[in-house]
C-alpha cells in the first residue's frame, strides 16, 4: 500500500511540472466548433476525464474475489455437498 501512494504521489508532482510548464493559449477545433483556452485547462480535462473512465472500465470488469463472504457467512464460491 506504501508503494502504492509513492507512485500517486510521483505521478502528481510529474503532472504538475508538466501542466505548469504549458501556460499557453491554444486554439481547438472539434467538428462544428472553435474555442480558445488555456492548455492547463485542456490537459487537466483529458486527465479528469481519463481517471473517470479509468475507474469505470475497472468496475465494469472487477470480478469478486474467491473471498468475499454471503450474508449467511458461508463462502459464496463452495459447492454444496
Amino acid at each position: 500500500m506504501k508503494a502504492k501512494i509513492i507512485i500517486l504521489l510521483i505521478l502528481i508532482i510529474l503532472f504538475t511540472i508538466f501542466v505548469s510548464q504549458n501556460t499557453r493559449i491554444i486554439q481547438i477545433d472539434f467538428l462544428f466548433w472553435s474555442i480558445a483556452m488555456s492548455a492547463i485547462v485542456l490537459i487537466s480535462l483529458m486527465m479528469l476525464i481519463g481517471v473517470i473512465a479509468g475507474f469505470i472500465i475497472a468496475k465494469m470488469f472487477d470480478r469478486p474475489s474467491k473471498s468475499k463472504v454471503n450474508i449467511s457467512g458461508m463462502n459464496q464460491f463452495t459447492d454444496p455437498v
